[in-house]
């Protein structure tokens, strides 16, 4: 029967219909695919290519028709109906490798593995007999499957075969799904820098739209990172593309990462509302094998609610889990979901044992665990013994389990990842500092709070080779950001400012992205964490108190000559809020010609908060007279210490850790110090505080106006032992690792504060918030301090809020003819704030990481 079909032409409806179902529309592909469907069944066409077209087009809507309304049985069938057209119209082999490889594919999203398998296994035996596509086809799905399987060289083996094929094809699509799931084989073998600069390079080959499922892929990489709101930022988009594209299964899984971040962000009501969402799409669709990891997911969201509850009902709540958990575990032993099981198990043994309860047995650790099962095992153990009465068996339990994160940080080598990955230790650091408060001795609560604390200070530092790229970007960048700058203000200029920070987001994602590629120094054991004995004589004369949050309250354990106590504070709540309101103040009290009334009006709401934050923090501590060094986390960090009214006049240093202060207690000052003092662009007073500065030390440099480059101070943080800043300074809460100092050619930011193989000791920070960090979820800080003193320098002078330009000039000038007589950096500005207390404006600068 002749036809007025044209092959050609038939061949591009099924490429456009395809290609909408590959990008993730499935209402339009099944729109394409039901019409050329209609016009291959009314010309029986018996032509060899439209008998294979007509083929494609049986699978792809089959496929379609289960992507948006979940029925496996009816898809199914469709496939089944599309082998007895194969069989019955005597084509060729190659149509029932498509017809087996989409049937596996479906079985596959559906849960059913084993079948899946054998699918995906029967195609293969006829790969030669197949179009290059479907070759490549069949290989990246089964390479999936090997995925869900754990068998990670059977996936990379077949990925690697897919990736072959595409190089030889020109398939620029199969070329980036294939270098994507390599990335994915990465991250499941634990190796998370490779996996995250294989996901990225895979982004440059996608020759289409962006994906959802390579957002949702990144997304779990980077939520094992730690790097949790960018996870549910691209995992956002990628719900926005599924949902548009009817795509429910991916849509489920989706909701379920969102769950998983939201949970380990602290906000267990949003990851039940995400999580029971997944549940009922995969109830709905019947896919039991999904179905029971969602199942998983909402008891571990009902565990942590169980917290907020008061103490009777969160010992009825947590039994409630656990009877749940524990059924959980006999049904997906059951259906042979050993994985599954175990993790119910865990939470049930976890949340019997937080009730009060004794629990029979104990769980293992296996080499293929995942690290959040390995520091749940730890969990559990030291639960149990602590249960048993043993406290130094649980306090060993804790131990490795917090040497095993450790561990797991160094393997990156960016900054960025090492302190967002301390977010999984946040259980087993609560923990510790519960033993250590039940053992209620103050050396053993401060060794509880050091293990814990600024793990990543501990770990050697990873110099990144020179990477000539990245240096490439960071110039754009600068040169985009003074570009917008220059346009702020300006009328009609809206359009082409938008574009501008698109461009400097665009910058920014790709030069995180390649620091986040580094990895760590595998070999390089963690640093011992201090001992209160060893800090307590190392600080001498000088009072040294380390502050932790302990449910719901500020503890500090303290240590004057040979007293040592451990006090139990304020509530964290109440200090956040005066820390937050003395800040604001500080802020407004510095910007210029303020209306005397509200000057004075915020003058004493400031000296008001300073002196209750006093009582609460300080006097409790009787550190009256005495220098004080303070290791803190959380809003402490930020707060203005210096200020407060015990502190007046006398020396005050904050650390990141009693660890790192005590690793630079024995560095000395050299006999000839090298100073450089630099002023930036656009600050009343730069150029003169510079070159007042210089003049302080013997022999120094002062670089001002053009000479006050980015280079220039890459040269002197690298080569002096005082570097000083007067510039404008910007600390990023978002993204903290671009917070900057501005210069004549730009922004120098903490990206790039890598030295090669010095930096200065001593740098002053004579900015607005250089001193401010980030806290995360994992209670590590990030800011321009924190690089600094990761980098090696042993002392950063800067501030925590605004301080008037004439104000930070006088007092920074005080500081260095200070150090350059001979006091130490601490000593210099506690006189200098003394000596400057008289002008009625508050002068926010901390001495940080140690005095030099």
């Amino acid at each position: 029967m002749a036809t007025t079909l044209d092959p050609a032409r038939v061949l591009r409806d099924v490429d456009n219909a395809r290609a909408a179902l590959h990008s993730g529309d499935a209402v339009t592909a099944t729109r394409r695919y039901r019409a050329l469907l209609r016009r291959l069944e009314r010309e029986a066409p018996a032509d060899a290519d439209l008998l294979t077209s007509r083929v494609r087009v049986m699978l792809g809507l089959a496929l379609c028709e289960w992507e948006t309304s979940g029925d496996l049985t009816a898809s199914l069938l469709g496939i089944d109906a599309t082998e007895r057209f194969i069989e019955e119209s005597g084509t060729f082999p190659h149509l029932l490798v498509i017809a087996r490889g989409q049937r596996g594919l479906m079985l596959l999203r559906s849960g059913d593995v084993p079948a899946a398998l054998a699918a995906l296994d029967r195609a293969v035996e006829l790969l030669d007999e197949a179009d290059v596509y479907d070759q490549m086809s069949v290989l990246l799905n089964r390479s999936a499957l090997h995925l869900e399987l754990h068998s990670l060289a059977a996936a990379k083996a077949d990925l690697e075969r897919c990736a072959s094929i595409a190089a030889r094809s020109g398939d620029g699509m199969m070329a980036f799904k294939s270098e994507h799931n390599l990335g994915y084989v990465e991250f499941l073998g634990g190796r998370i820098p490779r996996a995250l600069a294989a996901l990225e390079h895979a982004v440059t080959l996608n020759p289409g739209d962006p994906h959802p499922i390579s957002f949702l892929d990144r997304a779990r990489v980077l939520r094992e990172a730690g790097l949790i709101r960018d996870a549910d930022s691209l995992l956002g988009e990628a719900a926005a593309l599924l949902r548009q594209g009817r795509q429910f299964q991916d849509l489920a899984e989706t909701e379920l990462d969102r769950a998983e971040c939201a949970l380990v962000d602290g906000d267990p009501k949003r990851a039940r509302a995400f999580a029971a969402s997944a549940l009922r799409r995969f109830s709905r669709r019947g896919n039991l094998r999904w179905q029971r990891k969602a199942e998983l997911l909402v008891l571990r969201c009902d565990r942590s609610l169980a917290d907020l509850r008061s103490a009777g009902a969160r010992s009825r709540a947590l039994r409630a889990v656990a009877v749940e958990a524990l059924d959980l575990a006999v049904s997906c032993r059951a259906e042979d979901r050993a994985d599954l099981a175990r993790s119910a198990e865990l939470i049930a043994w976890e949340a019997l044992l937080r009730a009060g309860d004794d629990v029979e047995g104990s769980p293992s650790l296996r080499p293929t665990d995942s690290l959040q099962t390995r520091l749940q095992v730890h969990e559990v153990r030291a639960l149990a013994a602590t249960r048993r009465g043993d406290l130094r068996r649980a306090g060993a339990e804790v131990r490795r389990g917090l040497a095993e994160l450790g561990s797991y940080q160094n393997r990156f080598g960016s900054l960025d990842l090492r302190t967002a990955s301390a977010v999984h230790g946040v259980a087993l650091a609560k923990l510790q500092l519960d033993l250590a408060m039940a053992d209620g001795r103050p050396s053993e609560v401060f060794a509880g709070i050091e293990r814990a604390r600024a793990v990543s200070t501990r770990l050697a530092h990873v110099r990144p080779p020179s990477d000539e790229r990245t240096a490439e970007l960071l110039a754009e960048l600068r040169q985009v950001e003074e570009e917008a700058r220059a346009l702020a203000g300006e009328s009609g200029a809206t359009e082409q400012l938008a574009r501008m920070r698109a461009e400097v987001a665009r910058l920014q994602r790709e030069i995180r992205s390649r620091a986040w590629e580094v990895e760590g120094g595998a070999e390089e054991p963690l640093r011992t964490s201090a001992r209160l004995g060893p800090v307590r004589d190392a600080a001498g004369e000088r009072a040294f108190a380390t502050y932790a949050r302990h449910h719901g309250r500020w503890v500090a354990v303290v240590a004057v000559g040979r007293r040592v106590e451990l006090l139990e504070l304020a509530a964290v709540a109440e200090i956040d809020e005066l820390v937050r309101r003395v800040r604001a103040d500080l802020d407004a009290v510095a910007m210029p010609r303020l209306p005397e009334p509200i000057l004075v009006a915020i003058r004493a709401s400031i000296a008001s908060t300073l002196r209750r934050l006093d009582d609460l923090l300080l006097r409790p501590l009787r550190v009256e007279g005495r220098s004080l060094v303070v290791s803190c986390s959380g809003s402490l960090v930020v707060l203005p210490w210096s200020l407060l009214p015990s502190r007046a006049g006398l020396p005050m240093v904050v650390t990141p850790s009693a660890t790192s202060w005590l690793a630079v207690q024995e560095v000395g000052r050299p006999a000839a110090v090298s100073a450089v003092a630099i002023g930036g662009p656009d600050l009343h007073l730069a150029t003169s505080e510079a070159k007042q500065v210089g003049a302080a030390w013997t022999g120094s440099t002062s670089l001002v106006e053009q000479q006050a480059t980015v280079a220039a101070a890459h040269e002197a943080l690298r080569e002096a032992h005082v570097v000083h800043i007067a510039a404008h300074g910007t600390h990023r809460q978002d993204n903290p690792l671009f917070s900057s100092i501005r210069l004549v050619d730009g922004q120098l930011y903490a990206y790039e504060m890598d030295a090669d193989s010095h930096i200065a000791p001593l740098v002053a920070l004579s900015a607005c918030e250089a001193g401010l960090a980030t806290v995360r979820p994992g209670d590590e800080g990030l800011g321009l301090t924190n690089v600094l003193l990761q980098l090696g320098t042993q002392s950063v002078l800067a501030g925590v809020a605004r301080v008037r330009d004439d104000v930070a000039a006088e007092v920074m000038l005080r500081v260095h003819h200070g150090m350059a007589s001979g006091m130490d950096s601490a000593g210099a500005l506690a006189a200098a704030q003394a000596d400057c207390a008289d002008a009625g404006v508050p002068v926010p600068f901390l001495c940080f990481g140690s005095s030099w």
